[in-house]
């Protein structure tokens, strides 16, 4: 008999007897270590030549029993996650190459889960790329059908094929699952992690929600994570398996390498030296030095709190005085220490440390300063480690500045939040933007519009000063304001008020009088536009809801939105607090 025919005979036999074994991985939420839901594998029996999925389904399809295969896998998966009772999502791959079959038992998916107690809300209906289908509106058709009886839609392997933007664009799905094969050492080829981001940023704007495939190392699962991808499937957070995964270590989605320090504040040049007690004597603390060459300079504490410093060269020039070691070496080293340390808290920005070491008294100690938390001591800081890091940050915000307005662009920007972010408490975010912007460029002409830029990031500059408040310039018309809670609502309505005031004077006399131009619209037309506004859509993002800068991108971006349908100058106040997922969004009406 031929090889062929033993595989069909051996198919047939499982077919007939059910030997199917249904394997679950789950599919991670990025953001909370949350299992959202579980793909739903399939396995042959274990001592037969098609336990292997692709055998069993290359079979199937040489053997014309595609059909077959799928729909009692389907039925085997259903029943199995009925039986567990788990929260979350089934997703279910589904060919599309069935679903235009003429004799493809329409309404049976749900008969199913009717059966099996389930709701379709719970089963997310997986799209494979990997199949080209020829009639794309029959698929949308088919689709659709399922879309309608309460089922969620995922776009599978998106990249394994050359049809995904535009099945994603036709099928507009509810998830969009990225191909193992760009997910793999991400974090080492500039082209995937260029691809992912783009797919990601597309993802944002559409509504869909991105689940990155294959992830096995945390150097990928940070990766997928920094980019903004919302959820993770992979060996890293669960294999496929016939029990239901339920739990999944934070500490490895919230990242296995510990937090680094803020890079903005003092705490990222913390080195850490054991202090001294006031009563050692001169002598002792000279032997430390003798013992250590590398020491130059230790902290003084009493009680764990910082009372002065101790420098080797200053020591060691004391001991060199006439009769010098005789007369101090029996001296507790708090006599003769250096009380006029700097010392500065944990939280300090670099900015801020740097003017207070200007302002302090020079001698060898003061090239170091001490680093405290709530007074206690945690080791010291190095003056030149200060100065080459202020440097370092100063040439980056040149790097990424708006050349026009000279504010730092898109990357300070994104540091500054993800700075926030890192603080753990509610801080907000004011996406400012001009209404109508291109019709003035287009009539004034783009110096008149580069005048209107600077005076509105003069207008941010001047009314956030005395304000702890961080001023960003995203690009063209768009600016951004970072602040605490308290002070951004009379910021922000400062800003509009003055806006109001001074825009009159760049415009013509008539124009004023009008309250308005006249400019040819996209379509070539002439329009009508109202003199140009401001909008300022304010979010305040919850750093337990928002994990990245994407997040709150999103947030904000929503606010200014809202912002703009007001008209005119208008300050909106989000009262969402992190991202809302499209799914959550059709259940419940907008808090905007």
């Amino acid at each position: 008999m031929a090889t062929s025919e033993q595989s069909c005979l051996e198919l047939k036999s499982i077919l007939r007897s059910r030997a199917l074994q249904p394997l679950f991985q789950p599919i991670v939420s990025l953001n909370n270590a949350h299992v959202f839901g579980y793909e739903a594998l399939i396995r042959g029996p274990s001592n037969s030549p098609l336990h292997s999925p692709f055998q069993l389904f290359k079979t199937a399809l040489a053997c014309h029993a595609l059909a077959e295969l799928e729909l009692l896998c389907r039925e085997l998966s259903i029943a199995a996650f009925a039986r567990a009772a788990v929260c979350g999502k089934l997703f279910l791959n589904v060919n599309p190459l069935l679903l235009l079959t003429a004799d493809h038992p329409s309404g049976l998916t749900k008969s199913m889960l009717q059966q099996a107690g389930l709701d379709p809300s719970q089963v997310v209906i997986e799209i494979s790329e990997q199949y080209q289908v020829e009639d794309a509106s029959l698929l949308i058709k088919a689709v659709n059908h399922y879309r309608d009886l309460g089922f969620l839609i995922a776009i599978d392997d998106l990249g394994s094929g050359f049809s995904g933007l535009k099945l994603w664009s036709e099928l507009q799905p509810d998830f969009v699952k990225i191909d193992r094969y760009f997910i793999s050492e991400i974090y080492r080829d500039p082209t995937k992690k260029a691809f992912v981001k783009n797919i990601i940023s597309l993802a944002k704007a559409t509504g869909s929600l991105i689940i990155a495939e294959g992830i096995e190392t945390e150097e990928e699962l940070l990766q997928c994570k920094e980019l903004g991808a919302d959820f993770g499937q992979g060996y890293l957070l669960g294999r496929p398996q016939v029990s239901f995964l339920t739990q999944i270590s934070c500490k490895v989605i919230m990242g296995a390498k510990p937090p680094l320090p803020n890079q903005h504040s003092v705490l990222s040049l913390l080195i850490d030296i054991a202090p001294i007690s006031t009563s050692l004597t001169a002598l002792q603390v000279a032997t430390l030095f003798e013992q250590d060459a590398r020491l130059q300079t230790l902290a003084v504490v009493s009680n764990n709190r910082p009372v002065g410093l101790v420098c080797r060269s200053e020591l060691q020039a004391l001991f060199s005085q006439h009769f010098g070691r005789a007369l101090h070496e029996r001296k507790t080293i708090g006599q003769i220490m250096n009380t006029n340390a700097v010392i500065v808290d944990a939280d300090s920005s670099l900015d801020d440390v740097s003017k207070m070491v200007a302002e302090n008294e020079y001698s060898a100690a003061s090239w170091y300063f001490i680093i405290c938390r709530h007074g206690h001591y945690l080791g010291l800081g190095s003056v030149r480690q200060l100065l080459k890091k202020v440097s370092e940050e100063k040439l980056q915000l040149a790097r990424y500045a708006n050349p026009l307005t000279f504010l730092p662009g898109n990357v300070p920007i994104y540091l500054e939040i993800d700075k926030w972010l890192s603080k753990g408490s509610v801080f907000a975010v004011a996406y400012l933007d001009l209404n109508h912007f291109k019709p003035y460029n287009d009539i004034y002409g783009y110096s008149k519009g580069d005048a209107v830029l600077q005076m509105l990031a003069e207008i941010i500059q001047q009314n956030a000063q005395g304000v702890a408040c961080f001023v960003g310039h995203i690009g063209g018309d768009d600016f951004v304001l970072v602040s605490d809670t308290v002070d951004i609502e009379p910021l922000c309505q400062a800003i509009l008020d003055e806006f109001a005031v001074r825009i009159l004077v760049h415009y013509e006399p008539e124009h004023v009088q009008q309250q308005g131009i006249h400019a040819l619209n996209r379509m070539g037309d002439s329009c009508f536009y109202p003199m140009l506004s401001l909008s300022i859509g304010v979010a305040f993002p919850d750093p337990t809801l928002c994990h990245t800068h994407h997040d709150v991108a999103a947030l904000s971006t929503s606010a200014k939105f809202n912002a703009k349908q007001m008209g005119g100058n208008a300050l909106f106040l989000s009262r969402h607090q992190g991202p809302i997922s499209k799914a959550t969004a059709l259940a419940r009406p907008s808090a905007d």
